[in-house]
């Protein structure tokens, strides 16, 4: 799993600002985690078994109890992503206004290169299929309040 994948979600996120500062049990986790993102138990879990399945986070058990820890890998596969992307960037391979997509490393599509404007995919389409009328009213919608009013307002 990709590490940014691993880290977009709240929670996981807290888990591992928490687990950073050391060892705690998954009962500490889940009550900590639990209150402040307002997340059951088993939530809290699952969220712990997708850090751990992705090289997150350690786990021993010590009699009735899991303990967690954050592992070192987690943290340079973070720095190693963000290298990347700064790499990418101080690179500056893209678009360049002077040479076009010559030097633009994702258009390598040349399907994609012409665009059809407006009136052409009107033409494409032919026999009229797929055209719509125009709305001349404001859509009713399913408000209960309207159903509530509307026969009070006819009387």
């Amino acid at each position: 799993m990709d590490p940014f994948e691993v880290m977009a979600e709240p929670a996981r996120r807290r888990i591992v600002d928490i687990l950073a500062s050391g060892e705690h049990a998954s009962g500490q986790l889940a009550e900590v985690v639990g209150g402040e993102l307002r997340i059951s138990r088993s939530a809290v879990s699952k969220h712990l078994r997708i850090l751990r399945e992705a090289g997150f986070v350690g786990v021993r058990v010590e009699m009735s109890w899991r303990i967690y820890w954050l592992l070192d890998d987690a943290i340079s596969l973070l720095e190693s992503s963000v290298r990347d992307i700064r790499e990418k960037r101080d690179a500056a391979t893209g678009w360049d206004a002077e040479h076009g997509r010559e030097y633009d490393p994702l258009a390598v599509w040349p399907k994609y290169e012409r665009t059809m404007d407006r009136s052409e995919s009107a033409r494409s389409r032919g026999n009229g299929k797929g055209r719509r009328g125009r709305q001349t009213e404001a859509p009713r919608g399913s408000d209960p309040e309207d159903a509530f009013w509307a026969p009070r307002l006819e009387a």
